[in-house]
């Protein structure tokens, strides 16, 4: 019986990977699964261990986890463990050479990315060769894992992610609302157009500023972007300056934020009055179903999975390049409260439907365990 799992993530990113393994951690715990670690020193994941205080080996690189692969074995062995779920590429070296010297494990990569560049070289061949099953996290991306893998088809699972329900939910509760909405510097009566996200090239907020920049002035609205504006937080900030530059001077400039990372998402999301997402190319788009749990109307890039995840009941989608169509699509839900708020209780229930992280670590375990 699979008791225990190893969550295995060389990165040194603070991304949506790294994030996921913190939240499965979180959700296998809840469902009685002990979860041990392999990561890297001093990095977020490393940082998502020690909180969920699971046991962990840490090393300062792949090469050094390379060269330990007998004490990891041993390790293993001592601990019992026969499943070791990795979320990196990179990291199916390691799980190879595992693998060889401990034929019985059963290894799981879940790719987050989606690349749509084929990998059928010798080496892929032999690294996915030793991975029981791959885990793609839309319908999208598994097409391409079909395709681009050297993985038998059947051996190629879809399991989007799920979001807790239970932690992103609308809140009811009017003077929460306005006193959070005062602290975001949100004037009263302003509608509140949200996007959350690293900021980075690839996830469009250079088409959001562009497209707000359109709107007509007179329309009552506030924009605020929810995410990392430099490296240490995963933003870029040569990108983020050039943001910068497009809004200064602007009729909009006291109206446009950039609150940078923050920790208090669940309390934000609920206080917006709409939620943006226009990513070139979301392999999943999990900030997408944390909107929508919060009950956020959606207008989302008609790109990737986000056609999987936003209907026509919860939001709108838009080519992730056509500002005017952003300009258009944001200056129609601005102006129409009652379709809002329609869309808003769509978007939660869609999430409670499909997308609740129950629903997800119960699929994962059943595969934990040999389930097809």
């Amino acid at each position: 019986m699979v008791n225990k799992v190893v969550q295995l993530c060389l990165s040194d990113g603070n991304g949506g990977m790294e994030f996921y393994v913190d939240r499965i951690t979180e959700d296998l715990k809840e469902a009685q699964i002990e979860v041990m670690g392999i990561c890297l020193e001093s990095t977020r994941v490393q940082s998502y261990m020690q909180r969920n205080q699971v046991p962990y080996l840490a090393f300062k690189d792949i090469t050094q986890a390379l060269k330990h692969v007998m004490r990891i074995r041993r390790w293993l062995i001592e601990e019992n463990v026969h499943v070791v779920h990795c979320h990196k590429s990179s990291d199916l070296r390691l799980t190879s050479l595992l693998k060889l010297v401990m034929p019985s494990i059963r290894v799981f990569y879940t790719d987050h990315m989606g690349g749509q560049r084929a990998k059928k070289s010798p080496y892929h061949r032999f690294a996915y060769g030793k991975v029981d099953r791959v885990l793609s996290i839309s319908k999208a991306t598994h097409q391409r894992n079909v395709s681009n893998l050297p993985v038998p088809r059947d051996h190629v699972i879809c399991l989007p992610h799920g979001v807790n329900i239970n932690i992103y939910r609308p809140c009811y509760d009017d003077e929460t609302v306005r006193t959070k909405r005062s602290e975001l510097g949100i004037p009263e009566g302003a509608v509140a157009i949200g996007l959350p996200g690293r900021v980075t090239p690839g996830k469009g907020q250079d088409v959001w500023v562009k497209a707000l920049l359109e709107l007509d002035p007179d329309l009552d609205f506030y924009a605020l972007s929810i995410g990392g504006t430099d490296y240490a937080s995963g933003g870029t900030e040569r990108f983020y300056t050039e943001l910068q530059a497009l809004i200064t001077g602007t009729p909009l400039a006291d109206r446009i934020t950039f609150l940078g990372h923050r920790d208090d998402l669940t309390e934000i999301l609920p206080v917006l009055d709409m939620v943006c997402i226009p990513s070139e190319n979301e392999a999943f788009g999990l900030t997408i179903i944390e909107s929508m749990a919060c009950g956020m109307p959606i207008i989302g890039s008609n790109t990737g999975s986000l056609p999987e995840l936003v209907d026509s009941a919860s939001g709108v989608l838009v080519g992730p390049h056509d500002v005017s169509a952003w300009a258009t699509a944001m200056g129609a839900m601005v102006r129409d409260d009652a379709g809002r708020e329609e869309m808003g209780r769509a978007a939660r229930a869609r999430v409670e439907q499909h997308f609740s992280n129950k629903q997800h670590v119960k699929r994962l375990i059943e595969l934990y365990y040999g389930a097809e």
